[in-house]
């Protein structure tokens, strides 16, 4: 048959059927496969599906999901997004900074599946993401208020500012190398001591705080 391999012939039926076994693997289960232009091929370390052009250069198109209770679960290829929104009034000391609890899921991909109440957000694979908090209070104030972002703990953002009888909003945006399984919080501040109120602004009722997490890029740098 044209493109068959030239090999020994086989000793015995046993070596026969070995030899159909890899050749019939062979051409079930490519290491590659041509598409027009394109070539697909898997990552043999990651296990990764990567798209290269005939003309150079190479993308990774999917990660390799991760292993679940089912192994029939089919996953959304959707980039990892989730947005969490605090609507209800949350009461907390002041004086110190106290984390948001979130109470609301605007949307989110199944990468996520967070479910409120909660503080803690955890982080699906490794990339690059795009964080942006908002800060709403409930009250117009008087004193320093504060918002600050957390990742594992540790605060990578923050802002403050010393009202004089406004009701604050703060917002905080940057992007960050982040791993599987880190850990994003958000918190709220406000000097003195008593109560601190936020969720909702009070000067605009449907404005809420929010925080949206977003992947846009599966490679570090």
């Amino acid at each position: 048959m044209t493109g068959t391999a030239k090999t020994k012939p086989p000793k015995n039926d046993a070596e026969w059927a070995r030899n159909t076994e890899k050749r019939l693997n062979a051409a079930e289960n490519p290491t590659a496969v041509r598409i027009g232009e394109w070539v697909l091929s898997t990552d043999p370390d990651t296990g990764n599906l990567i798209g290269s052009h005939v003309d150079g250069g190479s993308k990774i198109i999917a990660v390799k999901p991760a292993a679940s209770e089912n192994p029939d679960d089919i996953v959304s290829s959707a980039t990892p997004y989730i947005k969490l929104e605090r609507q209800q009034n949350q009461n907390a000391p002041r004086g110190s900074a106290q984390l948001v609890q979130w109470d609301t899921v605007a949307s989110q991909t199944s990468d996520w599946g967070f479910s409120p109440p909660g503080t803690d957000i955890d982080i699906p694979v490794d990339g690059i993401y795009e964080v942006k908090y908002h800060l709403a209070f409930l009250n117009s104030s008087t004193d320093i208020n504060k918002a600050v972002l957390l990742i594992n703990a540790t605060v990578v953002g923050a802002q403050e500012d010393a009202a004089n009888g406004q009701y604050c909003s703060f917002y905080i945006s940057d992007t960050f190398n982040m791993n599987a399984g880190d850990i994003v919080s958000c918190a709220a501040y406000v000097a003195g001591s008593g109560t601190m109120d936020f969720g909702s602004s009070g000067a605009d009722p449907t404005v809420h705080t929010s925080l949206s997490i977003k992947l846009i890029s599966d490679q570090e740098v």
